[in-house]
This record gives C-alpha cells, sequence and structure tokens, in this order.
C-alpha cells in the first residue's frame, strides 16, 4: 500500500510540474480597451493651419457696359443687406434687372446708409434708360459716401449717356482723383463712348497717368 501511495503522490506531482511549467511558458495576452482599437485604426486628418478660412466669393469688377457693380466694403453693413446686395448683383450678371433693382431696394431699406447699394440701382435704371432715378440714386450715393470712387465713374458713365459732356468730364476727374482703376472700362466702356471723343478726356486721363490708346 506505502508503495501505491507514494506512486500516486509521485504523478500528482509531477502532473502539477509539468502543468506549471506549460502556464509559464504560455504568453499573456491583455485585452486592448475598445476606445484605444478604434483610436488606433483611425486615420489621423491634417491639421487645418490657424487663419484660414472657407473661400469666399470673388469681388466682381467694374462692370463693362454700366459703370461699377463693386461691393461696398463697409463693414458695419448689416449681413442681410450684404445678401440682398450680392443678389442683385447676380440678377445684374444675369440681366435681370427689375429682380437687381428688387434686391437692391431691400439692402437700402436694411441699411439706408448703403451707398453702394444706391449706386447699383442706379446702374440697373441706366440699363432700363430711367436716367432720372439713376440721377437721383447716384446723388444719395454720393451724399452718404462723397469719396467713392466708383459711384463717380457711374457718374461719367450716366453723363455721357445723357451727352452732358461737361459733366461726364468733371466726375471723370474726381473718380480718378479718388483713385478709380478699373482702366479697362475706361478704354472701352462703350456707355463712356460719347465722353470718349472728347479731347478733354485723354488729358484727364494722362492728368492721371491713364494713358488711352485709340
Amino acid at each position: 500500500m506505502k508503495k501505491f501511495y507514494i506512486t500516486v503522490i509521485f504523478l500528482l506531482t509531477l502532473t502539477l510540474i509539468l502543468f506549471g511549467c506549460q502556464k509559464r511558458e504560455e504568453p499573456s495576452k491583455v485585452e486592448k480597451p475598445i476606445s484605444q482599437q478604434k483610436a488606433e485604426t483611425q486615420t489621423p486628418q491634417p491639421a487645418q493651419p490657424e487663419g484660414t478660412q472657407p473661400s469666399q466669393l470673388g469681388q466682381p469688377p467694374a462692370q463693362l457696359g454700366k459703370g461699377s457693380t463693386a461691393p461696398t466694403a463697409q463693414a458695419s453693413v448689416p449681413t442681410e443687406a450684404k445678401l440682398n446686395m450680392q443678389q442683385g448683383l447676380n440678377y445684374m450678371r444675369g440681366r435681370d434687372y427689375d429682380n437687381a433693382i428688387k434686391e437692391f431696394t431691400l439692402a437700402i431699406e436694411k441699411y439706408p446708409q448703403y451707398d453702394v447699394a444706391y449706386s447699383n440701382r442706379a446702374v440697373a435704371y441706366m440699363h432700363q434708360k430711367k436716367f432720372n432715378k439713376a440721377l437721383d440714386d447716384l446723388k444719395k450715393a454720393s451724399e452718404i459716401n462723397p469719396n467713392n470712387p466708383t459711384t463717380h465713374y457711374n457718374f461719367v458713365a450716366l453723363y455721357s449717356l445723357q451727352n452732358q459732356l461737361d459733366r461726364a468730364l468733371d466726375s471723370l476727374d474726381r473718380a480718378l482723383e479718388l483713385g478709380f482703376n478699373n482702366y479697362d472700362a475706361l478704354r472701352n466702356d462703350p456707355d463712356l463712348s460719347n465722353v470718349r471723343k472728347h479731347p478733354e478726356f485723354r488729358k484727364i486721363c494722362e492728368k492721371y497717368k491713364v494713358f488711352i490708346v485709340r
């Protein structure tokens, strides 16, 4: 019986030793947290440089044919008025002058000191040959902001269309003095065809280093 007990104990001991060795040889496995696994599988996005903003709509150049429809730079203009202004410019590009006038009028109602809205509405009226209304709007725009060169350029176009050449030349001088620099419009705008024939037109342009090639 002693031999039997010794044999059983020996076998049990040997079994425990072998089982323990297998446990030590098996590498331990640590489950990663789910959040860590997701973080490793996600592709990092490049950081956006500080100060960058979404691209904005480009400023339209002076419109050849009916003066300029350049938007205002006044920071105090309410956003809604600016939206009406932009929509009005879109209608102008599509030659939908009735709706352009409506949008410019809404902009004026929302911001009565919006000189460029008056000036642009005058351009729309010029397209419709409503010269008296155009003149009233340009006078109002000039009253609000007498130093806007675009407004004075639009005076040039209006007076030239009406063959009031002396007034057109005075407005041309003032526009260039204030820094109007759309020289392509001065050379090619068909509304300036009357005043462009006047000898003083070239002299005034050359006074401000603007050379008209015929």
